[in-house]
């Protein structure tokens, strides 16, 4: 779906502001939810001042603009943040540390995913200096399209073929196939070297 509205769009919302259509008349034009019609008209003027070009390059010049991130611009907060990061605290549990520690306070709370954001947007060196190191080690933000792989890497694997000649008869009680848990209530958990009498018990 798209996110951004285009100069299309805004081009049918200021026509449809100037017939003096309702929101969910115009939304349906453009294929949008009327909140964001709504927002759109409400933000670049309203009714009386909406102006298609005018809007989009407002929006155009708002998208080049770098937000700032919040603990950028709140000392307090971020040394709060840091002190708590330092400590291996996790960026959920620095959240939901300040949240219970600052409970009527809103201007000691931050959201995990600014957290993250903020360390994300330092240099590696300024994490160093400052001693902040996440748990998983990263440093850059892992995409959301990256495949992870979470099965565990198995190495040394053999083919059944390569087995070795000592499975054949069946001495080692390694090779023979059971429910061991049968087998160990059966025995009382016997020692290996009673394993095998105890998979002929249990047969």
């Amino acid at each position: 779906m798209r996110r951004m509205l285009t100069v299309e769009d805004r081009e049918e919302i200021s026509r449809g502001v100037a017939q003096g259509l309702e929101f969910v008349v115009i939304a349906a034009r453009i294929g949008r939810n009327p909140s964001v019609v709504s927002r759109e008209v409400a933000r670049h003027g309203g009714r009386e001042g909406y102006r298609a070009r005018r809007a989009e390059r407002a929006a155009t010049q708002a998208r080049r603009r770098p937000t700032p991130l919040r603990l950028d611009t709140e000392p307090e907060l971020r040394e709060a943040v840091v002190g708590l990061l330092r400590r291996s605290y996790s960026p959920e549990q620095v959240a939901g540390r300040l949240r219970r520690d600052h409970p009527g306070e809103k201007a000691r709370r931050v959201s995990h995913e600014a957290i993250y954001s903020w360390i994300y947007a330092l240099p590696v060196r300024e994490l160093q200096r400052q001693g902040i190191a996440l748990r998983s080690g990263r440093t850059r933000r892992r995409g959301r399209t990256a495949p992870v792989n979470r099965a565990p890497r198995i190495t040394g694997i053999r083919w059944i073929d390569e087995r070795p000649t000592e499975t054949e008869d069946r001495r080692v009680p390694g090779h023979w196939e059971g429910d061991l848990v049968r087998h160990e209530a059966l025995c009382n958990r016997a020692e290996v070297k009673d394993l095998r009498r105890c998979v002929v018990a249990a047969a």
